[in-house]
């Protein structure tokens, strides 16, 4: 099979994410910087029902304030949005490069992602929609292997024409295992991995048209 699509993940491959910025604000706002410091921060709150489309950005942000003992006002949805969207970094060169060079080969490029809502508009510009898939539409939260057949489906696609690009290698691991083609990103190497697989798996596909081809001569 040749290699039709590149499905790409998000924050930490197309463009560096931080929660800092929203653990600042929540800092500065609960009642209790105590608890809030013995309870780890920002970062060990439980996301997952917000990623997989279960809450809404209200219900999301009211769970959040309740769980560091932030009041809740008229401005806080707004604010909560802010401080994620700070977190948001510049594009990747290298990710934004390799895209482009795919693209001009004739490899579709997708975006596949365990994201945060409120950011859905963060990367949007690289792919068509028909071409972006995030945890909160699929209700699948990698590495659910469940995940990958559910974009595979929607490509009408077999696994070995996917190349899968993620920083978790978890998550890679799994696509792996199913027969994608995984790559754990990397911004120095991963324009060489892509072409790479795409090389070898056009040459396989040439070797055996060329095999069928000399075989039906012969008869």
């Amino acid at each position: 099979m040749t290699i039709k699509y590149c499905v790409w993940d998000v924050g930490q491959v197309i463009y560096p994410y931080t929660l800092s910025y929203l653990d600042t604000w929540a800092f500065s706002k609960t009642k209790s910087k105590e608890d809030y410091i013995n309870k780890g921060g920002i970062k060990t709150f439980d996301y997952k029902p917000y990623m997989l489309g279960k809450e809404n950005n209200e219900e999301f942000t009211k769970r959040l304030c309740f769980e560091y003992n932030i009041p809740f006002g008229e401005q806080t949805l707004l604010e909560v949005k802010k401080a994620l969207y700070q977190g948001v970094g510049k594009f990747y060169k290298e990710t934004i490069e390799t895209m482009k060079i795919l693209s001009s080969i004739g490899i579709q490029n997708c975006i596949l992602s365990n994201a945060l809502p409120m950011l859905a508009d963060t990367a949007p510009k690289l792919v068509d929609e028909k071409y972006r898939f995030a945890s909160f539409n699929l209700h699948l939260l990698k590495p659910n292997p469940e995940i990958y057949v559910q974009i595979c489906q929607r490509l009408n696609c077999h696994f070995n024409e996917i190349i899968f690009i993620d920083d978790k290698e978890k998550n890679v691991l799994v696509a792996d295992s199913l027969g994608i083609h995984g790559i754990v990103f990397n911004r120095q190497t991963i324009q060489d991995k892509c072409l790479k697989l795409i090389k070898e798996n056009n040459y396989q596909q040439q070797k055996i048209f060329s095999l069928k081809k000399s075989h039906h001569h012969e008869r």
